[in-house]
């Protein structure tokens, strides 16, 4: 691949653009070293105002990542990062010291950043770890767009987002986080960090398993949203109970044009709750999404009348979706279609009238019972996760009267010297026989731990290169072993660190340096040490500090 950068500079040159950059958006290229990464430096170099730069569609290693950062780092004038599905094929644990370092990069250069997209990137909660840095920095202290759409977020990954925000003064005016499982938790975390904000003007977080409990911690962000105009919460469970919290934010929301709550088993009583508050308030909506909510069809022309009650109502409405919910016969729907204008999208849902009718009458929280339904069946599975567990703890008994069993059950030097010479082997043997690869993962690198832990005088290199060779998948690995090493914490209650982890750190100090070790593994664990040094435990910190090869 070549690149006229004489062209480059030039076009970035002309008088007429507003704006440049550099866009190797879509190029497919896969970039793991700094000569892979040459074509996008040279292009970075060769451009004297480097407002944007989008490497969306590309695959960053951690070193083509880091070369990419030097680069950046002589452009104080960048605004725009547009760093979208960048990490195709890579280790969720290379992702973190890669956006680490292009933030290091960015904050070295003094850049203050307006926009920041890294949606599609499954980096999940340790991706916060890299991105928090940057997110607490100058860089982003007058970021006015964060869309983080599609990281596999989860709770734990939206607890560290809303801390790593709240640690920073910001003013967002669009935040996008969809498809992430923030759930509840991850939702209330984050709706603190918007009212403490107060300055939203779209909020999108669709697909997050969010229940009207979380709905309400948001609906009270956006009673101190006043300049908020989209709303965005597609196929999360509203339900009635929500729609009323969010009814009662309504009077604030004076600038609001468009509302998606598609999916949200809004059932007839919520739709009528939004109705009246949109009727009462004046809200002069634009858009508004509410298709397959099990609505109907009074509650259905309720809603109608709300939104065209205004005048100018025809002209100002550009789209009305109540597909998907019971609007009655074709006479209903001639009187919706000639209130709405052409904004109406009305198709018949599958069930019929009578049924929805019928929930609504019968209770109007019906959605908050099938939200307690569901929590007691999620209650029922934990329940008959812990009795399977404690079936599959009974059935090792007797294994863990072996020598082996015992040992991994209580890791000492004595126990650890009844296996004989070959530890690797012995263990190897019996970890066999499991067949989940994921667990058997875990259990190879809390067996490596547990030898690590027990005997300072041999790191058992042999079992290192088993453990490393048994994982299936080099990010399962890594997540493991930080997670053994305390630089990441559990997400599972159950989990207890049975070994000395100080220990643990002088053995890896003898083992991350050499050839078999693989690469991507060795730099995710040190930019974690590195990072975490400070909050390590000081028996662990002091133990690291005399080995700088593992942060170093």
């Amino acid at each position: 691949m070549s690149f006229d950068l004489n062209s480059i500079s030039k076009a970035l040159n002309e008088p007429n653009r507003t704006e440049s950059g550099v866009d190797f958006s879509g190029r497919s290229l896969k970039l793991d070293s700094e000569q892979d990464a040459l074509p996008i430096i040279e292009a970075i170099n060769a451009c004297p105002n480097l407002h944007y730069l989008t490497l969306t569609g590309n695959t960053l290693g951690v070193e083509a990542a880091k070369a990419i950062a030097t680069a950046l780092s002589r452009h104080p004038e960048l605004k725009v990062a547009r760093f979208s599905d960048m990490f195709t094929g890579r280790m969720k644990t290379e992702i973190p010291p890669a956006l680490s370092a292009l933030g290091d990069g960015m904050i070295e250069a003094g850049a203050r950043l307006s926009l920041l997209d890294l949606s599609d990137n499954a980096f999940g909660p340790i991706g916060v770890e890299g991105l928090a840095k940057l997110l607490q920095s100058e860089v982003c202290s007058e970021l006015q767009e964060l869309r983080l759409n599609n990281n596999g977020l989860g709770i734990t990954g939206g607890r560290l987002l809303a801390k790593a925000l709240s640690s920073n003064t910001l003013k967002l005016k669009v935040f996008i986080a969809g498809r992430n499982r923030l759930e509840n938790d991850g939702a209330r975390a984050l709706a603190a960090v918007f009212q403490s904000m107060g300055s939203l003007e779209e909020l999108a977080m669709p697909q997050n398993g969010i229940y009207h409990t979380g709905i309400a911690a948001l609906s009270e962000s956006f009673r101190h949203s006043p300049n908020l105009e989209v709303i965005n919460l597609n196929d999360n469970t509203i339900g009635p109970k929500g729609a009323v919290s969010i009814a009662a934010a309504l009077p604030r929301l004076k600038k609001l044009k468009s509302i998606n709550f598609g999916d949200c088993l809004l059932k007839s009583a919520g739709a009528k709750a939004l109705a009246q508050g949109i009727k009462d308030h004046n809200v002069l909506l634009e858009s508004i999404e509410l298709s397959h909510n099990e609505i109907g069809r009074e509650a259905c022309m309720q809603m109608v009348e709300a939104l065209t009650i205004q005048p100018g109502a025809k002209d100002r409405l550009t789209r009305v979706n109540l597909a998907g919910n019971s609007l009655g016969g074709a006479a209903n729907k001639k009187i919706m279609k000639d209130k709405l204008g052409a904004s109406a999208e009305l198709s018949d849902g599958e069930g019929s009238d009578e049924e929805y009718e019928s929930e609504s009458e019968h209770s109007d929280y019906q959605s908050g019972a099938s939200e307690e339904d569901s929590a007691t069946e999620d209650a029922r599975h934990a329940e008959t996760s812990v009795e399977e567990q404690q079936d599959l703890d009974r059935t090792g008994i007797e294994e863990v009267e072996t020598d082996i069993g015992r040992f991994l059950k209580d890791p000492t030097l004595e126990n650890l010297n009844r296996l004989g010479n070959d530890v690797a082997e012995v263990i190897d043997a019996h970890l066999q026989n499991i067949k989940d690869p994921e667990s058997l993962t875990v259990s190879y690198v809390e067996a490596l731990c547990c030898v690590w832990g027990a005997s300072e005088m041999d790191s058992h290199r042999k079992l290192c290169r088993t453990t490393i060779q048994r994982a299936p998948q080099q990010w399962i690995l890594a997540n493991n072993m930080l997670r053994a090493l305390q630089l990441i914490k559990s997400e599972n209650k159950d989990y207890k660190i049975r070994w000395k982890v100080p220990s643990c750190y002088k053995a890896l100090a003898k083992e991350i340096d050499e050839a078999y070790f693989p690469h991507a593994l060795r730099d995710t664990l040190k930019f974690f040490i590195t990072s975490k040094m400070a909050s390590l435990p000081p028996e662990i910190r002091s133990v690291v500090e005399k080995h700088p090869n593992l942060y170093t």
